[in-house]
């Protein structure tokens, strides 16, 4: 048996998926990339606005998304799953927003927002790591999503069987 460790955008681990390539993937899809694919839920999470310090955006600790697009955002690359969750929350809300930093990577985005040149939308899991940031939690259209495990349909592999009674 090996395993293999992949990071990609979900569109490209769901593709990987229906061809065979992957046997298993812990992703976050949206319902329509679900079709075909056997999932179960990990977690559910509200994603949080982080910002430097040094930025105060509100006393209370909570924020409307149409009082932070202005502000410079560090976005994740279209088709990675932050990224899709924080345009689905703004297409929600009816808000537009412009993207200063596009980055692939979470320790790049804290990097910026460290250095106070934008603020960044990302899942509280991800921003705990990050205890020096300021997080804001949103007052409506949070951001969201769900991590889930997922693997194409029929009878499991052995060992892909034995690694989902170990993780779910």
């Amino acid at each position: 048996m090996l395993v293999q460790l992949r990071q990609e955008a979900v569109t490209d681990i769901r593709q990987a998926l229906r061809e065979g390539t992957v046997d298993l993937a812990v992703v976050a899809l949206d319902r329509q990339q679900q079709r075909g694919l056997v999932t179960r839920l990990l977690a559910r999470e509200e994603m949080v606005l982080v910002a430097s310090p040094r930025r105060s955006l509100t006393a209370e600790g909570t924020v409307h998304l149409a009082d932070i697009a202005e502000l410079p955002q560090v976005e994740f690359t279209p088709g990675w799953a932050i990224r899709d969750a924080a345009d689905r929350a703004f297409r929600a809300a009816g808000v537009e927003r412009a993207t200063t930093f596009e980055v692939n990577d979470i320790v790049a985005a804290s990097e910026l927002v460290r250095a106070d040149l934008g603020v960044c939308i990302m899942p509280p899991t991800v921003a705990h790591r990050f205890p020096d940031l300021t997080t804001y939690r949103f007052a409506r259209h949070a951001p969201s999503w769900k991590v889930m495990v997922v693997r194409p349909p029929g009878e499991p592999p052995a060992a892909v069987a034995a690694l989902l009674r170990h993780i779910t």
